[in-house]
């Protein structure tokens, strides 16, 4: 959507109602303050787009059978109302770049997927990991520009990285 009428969507209440039921609320003005400084989070970092998209990915809670997927058992999780959301937008490059609030910004090459043992335990080595897949499976990448803001809490075991992971796959 062309930015300037997805700011003014936002602001207008016209996703109250999704908000709403995604969140489980029923005052959406935080939500609707953190969407807008995602989306002017984008064009700071990437300057001005024209037609951006709104992501969310929720953090996770497992009520049972904690980390038996680990040796392949079974877990019973549950979403959480707290989420990494991310404004992106095409770059017609080969390139993701993807800046979070709070964290220096990760560049990927989508034409250089190997793992690089040196990006071991950062957010570059995710985002290739999942290129990877993407493209191993067949799917068309192209490249994007991202900023993101997360209020599920790191190291919380509400699972952040794997919440992060699966704003970067959708």
């Amino acid at each position: 959507m062309e930015i300037l009428k997805l700011k003014e969507n936002i602001t207008n209440g016209a996703f109250e109602e999704k908000i709403k039921f995604m969140y489980s609320c029923t005052e959406t003005k935080k939500y609707n303050d953190r969407f807008i400084e995602v989306i002017d989070g984008l064009e700071e970092n990437f300057g001005k787009k024209e037609d951006v998209r709104i992501f969310s990915a929720p953090g996770r809670t497992e009520i049972g059978g904690n980390h038996t997927d680990h040796q392949h058992g079974c877990v019973l999780a549950a979403s959480l109302n707290l989420d990494v959301i991310g404004a992106v937008s095409l770059n017609g490059t080969d390139t993701i770049r993807i800046k979070s609030k709070g964290y220096p910004l990760d560049e990927v090459n989508i034409n250089e997927l190997e793992p690089d043992k040196a990006e071991y335990d950062k957010a570059k080595a995710l985002i290739r990991g999942i290129v990877k897949k993407f493209t191993d499976m067949g799917y068309t990448v192209k490249g994007f520009d991202a900023y993101t803001v997360s209020n599920v809490l790191k190291g919380s075991g509400m699972s952040s990285s794997a919440a992060f992971e699966v704003l970067v796959g959708t």
